[in-house]
């Protein structure tokens, strides 16, 4: 299996992810990584109505996740892992599969967020986990589309920890 994208996206299965990042990274699965999202048959539906044909799509919780990738349950697919944020993927880690790099693309302002890029807004959870991830030695950037510039994201985590 190649993993050839992992995202996160509170969006999920969306337009720039159907119509720009599945396209431009020939992507053949969308695995979503969510521990809530997996016992919730609805939005499994609505995730299946918006998932391009051209691809499979799975739902799975952070530690299924970790145990199928870890035995590349599909090896020689282009796989692009979609998360809402950062904790799923720590807990991946924790459980026994890192992935080298993530693109943060779209996260909502919520209540208790800060802004961390154009379209990203963290809180205290997801800031601690990205610096987990970080710290791992994980590559983390803001990239909102395939054509868009990868920018550094730890530098704006850091501000946000600071308390600045």
């Amino acid at each position: 299996m190649a993993i050839v994208e992992v995202r996160i996206d509170d969006r999920l299965i969306h337009g720039q992810v159907s119509n720009l990042w599945v396209p431009s990274l020939s992507v053949e699965r969308l695995l979503i990584v969510d521990d809530e999202i997996v016992h919730d048959e609805d939005r499994k539906a609505a995730l299946k109505f918006g998932c391009p044909p051209q691809c499979k799509l799975s739902v799975f919780d952070s530690q299924k996740a970790a145990d199928k990738l870890s035995r590349r349950i599909d090896e020689g697919i282009r796989v692009m892992i979609v998360t809402v944020g950062p904790v799923p993927l720590v807990r991946m880690a924790e459980a026994g599969y890192q992935v080298p790099r993530v693109t943060v693309g779209n996260m909502s302002r919520r209540n208790d967020t800060k802004p961390a890029a154009k379209t990203a807004y963290v809180n205290a959870q997801e800031v601690a986990a990205f610096q987990k991830l970080i710290a791992r030695g994980v590559d983390v950037a803001f990239q909102p589309t395939p054509s868009s510039r990868r920018e550094d994201f730890s530098a704006a985590l850091d501000h946000i920890a600071e308390g600045s």
